[in-house]
C-alpha cells in the first residue's frame, strides 16, 4: 500500500497526530477524505496532504473569538485561572486548528450568577460555575428554550460541605442559640447562599435571620471590621481570615452537601464549536493533573497571579478533589439543590449533560478511557481525571 501512498487508521493517526476519535469526527465534520473496503478505513496521502492545504487556507482567514468565564477568588475554580496563566487553552487550539487565528477573553468574575447572565446574553461561550448557579442555569433553560446549559465537566469537589464555612468577627462569643442574632452575609444565589439555607434549616423552621448579599471580599472585610454577625464563605476566605486572625471559624463545613464545581458551556454554541470544546476541556484535565501531581508548582503559580499567600494555597489544594469525571453522585447532589430551593418535589429535574466531549478530550491525551458515560457509585480513588 506504500506505492499507492495508502495509509491504514493508525499511519493516519500518526500522520496528523490525532486519536482516532479526531479522525472520525473530521470524517463525519470536515469532509476528511477516506477510502472504504469492507469495515477498513483507508487513506490516501495525496488526498490528505491536498484536504490539509484547502482547510488550512480556508481557516486562516477567519478569526473565532472565544470568551472564558472564571472565578479567581474561589479556590475549588481554580483550574481555568491556571489555564489561563499557562497558555494551556491556547496550546491546544493551535494543535488542533495550526492554521487558524483565535482571540481568547477571560472574564474573571465575582460570583457565578454574573457568569450565567452573562452566557444568557452569548457573552460568555465556556464558565466556571459551582454547584447551585449549575443548577439555576439549569432552571433557565426550562423556561428559556433558547438557551439551553450543557453540563460538560466537574472541577474541584469536596465532600459533605468541606470547603464552605460559617464564620464570625474575631471578637464574638457565639453559642448555637445566638448564631442567626445579627447580620448574616453571603453571595446571592450562590453555592455558598445555598448553604446558608441548609444551616437555618437545621437549627428551626421559626428563624428568619437577617442576610446581606454581598460579594465576598466584602464580607471579607465586613468580618474584620465586626460589621456583621457572619457570614457563610467558599475557600480561601475562610482560610484568609484564620491566617491574618481576622476573624474564627465557627463551623467548619457547612451543609451534608457535596460541594462540586463545574464547567457549562450553551448547547448551541457548543454544536458549532466541539473542537475548541474538546481543547478546552483537554487543557482543563492537564491542569488537573498539575495540581494533583504538583500542588506546590500550582500553588507557586496561583500566588504569583492572586497575590495570596502560598501557604493558604497550597493548603486549600490538597483538599480538593480535582476530577472532571461526571458522576450520577453528582447530578443527584445539584438535583437536590433544585428540589430544596423550589420546594419543587417531582421527579423532572434532569441536567443536560454531554460526557463525549470529556471523552474525547481524554482519548486525545491518550487516558484510559471511561467506562461509562455518567459513572455510577462512590468517587473513584484510583482514577481522576
Amino acid at each position: 500500500m506504500d506505492r499507492l501512498n495508502i495509509m491504514t487508521m493508525q499511519q493516519t493517526m500518526d500522520y496528523l497526530n490525532v486519536s482516532r476519535a479526531t479522525i472520525d469526527r473530521w470524517r463525519k465534520d470536515k469532509q476528511l477524505p477516506f477510502i472504504k473496503i469492507g469495515k477498513e478505513v483507508l487513506f490516501e496521502k495525496t488526498a490528505i496532504d491536498e484536504w490539509i492545504r484547502g482547510y488550512s487556507t480556508q481557516e486562516s482567514h477567519d478569526e473565532t473569538t472565544v470568551i472564558i468565564g472564571y472565578q479567581s477568588r474561589t479556590a475549588h475554580m481554580w483550574t481555568a485561572l491556571l489555564i489561563k496563566e499557562l497558555g494551556y487553552f491556547k496550546e491546544e487550539l493551535e494543535h488542533f486548528f495550526p492554521m487558524k487565528g483565535f482571540s481568547i477573553h477571560w472574564h474573571n468574575a465575582a460570583s457565578g450568577l454574573e457568569l450565567v447572565e452573562l452566557m444568557i446574553k452569548g457573552k460568555v461561550h465556556i464558565a466556571s460555575l459551582g454547584d447551585y448557579p449549575m443548577t439555576i442555569c439549569n432552571q433557565l433553560s426550562k423556561l428559556f428554550p433558547e438557551f439551553q446549559s450543557v453540563i460538560l465537566a466537574f472541577d474541584g469537589k469536596t465532600e459533605k460541605g468541606c470547603g464552605i464555612s460559617f464564620v464570625a468577627p474575631k471578637q464574638a462569643t457565639i453559642i448555637s442559640e445566638q448564631l442567626f442574632h445579627n447580620p448574616i452575609s453571603t453571595v446571592t444565589n450562590s453555592s455558598a447562599d445555598v448553604r446558608l439555607l441548609e444551616l437555618v434549616s437545621a437549627f428551626g423552621q421559626d428563624i428568619r435571620p437577617k442576610v446581606v448579599h454581598q460579594y465576598m471580599d466584602d464580607s471579607l472585610d465586613s468580618i474584620a471590621q465586626q460589621r456583621i454577625g457572619g457570614s457563610v464563605m467558599w475557600e480561601p476566605y475562610p482560610s484568609l481570615l484564620r491566617h491574618y486572625d481576622k476573624g474564627q471559624i465557627i463551623i467548619e463545613e457547612v451543609g451534608e452537601s457535596d460541594y462540586l464545581t463545574g464547567i457549562v458551556s450553551e448547547n448551541s454554541w457548543l454544536q458549532h464549536n466541539e473542537a475548541v470544546t474538546i481543547s478546552y476541556l483537554k487543557a482543563h484535565i492537564r491542569i488537573h493533573q498539575l495540581l494533583r501531581n504538583n500542588p506546590y508548582k500550582a500553588a507557586q503559580i496561583l500566588a504569583s497571579c492572586t497575590n495570596l499567600p502560598l501557604q493558604i494555597i497550597l493548603q486549600v489544594i490538597i483538599k480538593v478533589r480535582w476530577d472532571s469525571t461526571i458522576y450520577g453522585r453528582d447530578i443527584d447532589t445539584l438535583k437536590r439543590f433544585h428540589s430544596q430551593r423550589t420546594n419543587d418535589k417531582s421527579d423532572d429535574h434532569s441536567f443536560l449533560v454531554k460526557t463525549e466531549y470529556l471523552q474525547m478530550a481524554i482519548d486525545e491525551l491518550n487516558l484510559p478511557l471511561l467506562t461509562n458515560s455518567i459513572v455510577n457509585g462512590h468517587w473513584s480513588t484510583d482514577v481522576l481525571y
